[in-house]
């Protein structure tokens, strides 16, 4: 679970009376496990939500937390070599607080602007003695969770759509595989067997569309993710041909290098451009050898990563550090 997830628990949780305590990094400098925006959250029952990295920074933060469900002030421990133990070079500056009733107005401000598309900044004074979410403004697409002298600031918006047309035995897997790194997945199949919720639990939205006419099903927009797995090459052609005309943020099919030439052609017969066709991703996925449904899905995931982290802000790569 990771941004705007761990928002909205933490705002179930406090609407519905129970304690909550985060640990959320701040800034970093140098190699980091985890970037600024990075946000573990203690529930009143003593469970964790998300991670700030792993290692002793996270073990620190983590007895922090309890101590501010605990009446202790909130406070900000920059970690780094030499003050604990931590495998990067470079250092994480973690703000740890427990939440109120005061943050709930800006909370639920915040999700309900990104719900409608338009992200603001949640800004929290750390310089106050007891710090408080606010809205700090208006998200434009570069922002990114930052310090401003004791200001920080945290854009928040929705989750990536991902939109996968065809639900087989790739589509089973893809979907828990894309909803654990926290995109909200949406399956659409035109077999009435094949597009029920309980095939894919982890999807938010499950579809019985004609893959004809894909507007009646989903309105697709440029910051859509689209993964093309039919249960044939013509429906796949028929819903390719439809997605480009929306321009997503990313439209893969998958199929081999045969498929994509004879797929080409068929694009280009339907008046699909060359910079359009060539923006399709066919074979679908990053090459590691993939065979069964759920290596498939692996390597479409791992892909999927690589292209989100590359449209995001330029920001500094840290070192991996999980418990």
């Amino acid at each position: 679970m990771e941004g705007i997830s761990l928002l909205r628990r933490e705002l179930a949780e406090l609407e519905a009376g129970r304690s909550v305590a985060e640990a959320v990094v701040l800034s970093t400098a140098g190699s980091a496990a985890r970037a600024a925006g990075a946000r573990m959250v203690l529930l009143e029952d003593g469970s964790f939500l998300g991670t700030v990295g792993g290692g002793s920074p996270e073990l620190e933060s983590q007895r922090l937390c309890h101590d501010t469900l605990s009446g202790k002030p909130a406070v900000r421990m920059n970690f780094k070599r030499g003050v604990v133990d931590i495998a990067c070079g470079g250092s994480q500056l973690i703000g740890i607080r427990r939440l109120s009733l005061a943050d709930v107005p800006a909370l639920r401000a915040a999700i309900e602007s990104a719900d409608a598309e338009a992200p603001v900044e949640l800004a929290v004074d750390w310089s106050a003695p007891v710090p408080v979410a606010a809205v700090g403004g208006s998200a434009g697409a570069d922002s990114t969770p930052r310090m401003e002298g004791d200001l920080y600031l945290e854009p928040v918006a929705c989750a990536p759509r991902c939109v996968i047309f065809g639900g087989g035995h790739v589509g089973r897997a893809l979907v828990p595989a894309l909803a654990a790194i926290d995109f909200d997945v949406v399956v659409i199949d035109d077999r009435p067997e094949v597009a029920c919720v309980e095939n894919f639990p982890a999807a938010s939205s499950v579809i019985l569309g004609d893959f004809k006419d894909i507007s009646a099903s989903v309105t697709l927009g440029r910051r859509d993710y689209v993964v093309v797995m039919t249960h044939g090459h013509a429906a796949d052609e028929d819903v390719v041909a439809q997605v480009v005309e929306a321009h997503p943020l990313y439209l893969g099919c998958m199929g081999s290098r045969n498929k994509r030439r004879v797929l080409e052609g068929v694009l280009t017969s339907r008046g699909v451009s060359a910079d359009e066709i060539a923006a399709v991703d066919l074979p679908i996925g990053l090459s590691i050898g993939a065979v069964t449904p759920a290596e498939i899905a692996v390597s479409i995931a791992a892909k999927m990563i690589e292209v989100r982290s590359g449209h995001r802000a330029s920001r500094a790569m840290g070192c991996p550090s999980y418990l």
